[in-house]
């Protein structure tokens, strides 16, 4: 997958290493993390493989590289992108194809959403069924976090939910972020 992150983010302008960890770090940060061990190897990778292409460019008395992607590494993205979603890997996976999702054509951007919205509903539903064989039944400290942690599960699939269905219809955002509680 880092491979397809590095390639995503010189879609559309050429980029430095540093560049690309700056706007990584920004954008996709908080959910997803690179390392300069990771990028530039990767960026070597990219090139060899044709994905990317790198020039050379004189700035201030230093010579930085910049990469961008090519018909062939942009190919190879939106196959990617376009695939249906693993669910077994991580949700950083999930949310960092969300965070292309804007590459897609409508329809398959909507597909894509849809499935994801159909595993977080089938979640929900098993943790709901194990809410109903131990919810009850809380005897202990340690029983009360165990269900405790089960019921984190619940709240964070249900506001997936909402997340997914709001914008997949591209709604204002406003409407979507609650104010803090203080």
């Amino acid at each position: 997958m880092f491979n397809f992150v590095v390639i995503g983010m010189v879609l559309h302008q050429p980029l430095t290493g540093y560049d690309i960890k700056k706007y990584v770090d920004i954008s996709i940060g908080n959910f997803f993390k690179a390392s300069h061990g990771q990028l530039y190897p990767a960026l070597k990778k990219l090139t060899d493989k044709n994905y990317l292409t790198m020039e050379e460019q004189s700035q201030g008395g230093r010579i930085k590289k910049y990469y961008h992607a090519t018909k062939l590494g942009k190919d190879a993205f939106m196959d990617w992108l376009s695939a249906p979603t693993d669910f077994n890997s991580s949700s950083d996976t999930i949310m960092v194809k969300i965070f292309f999702f804007g590459e897609l054509p409508d329809e398959i951007r909507r597909q894509r959403l849809y499935e994801c919205e159909l595993f977080v509903q089938q979640n929900l539903h098993k943790l709901r069924e194990i809410e109903e064989q131990f919810a009850h039944s809380i005897e202990s400290d340690r029983d009360y976090f165990e269900i405790a942690t089960l019921y984190y599960g619940i709240q964070n699939n249900l506001s997936t939910l909402r997340w997914l269905r709001h914008i997949k219809e591209k709604k204002p955002y406003s409407g979507f972020i609650q104010k803090e509680d203080k």
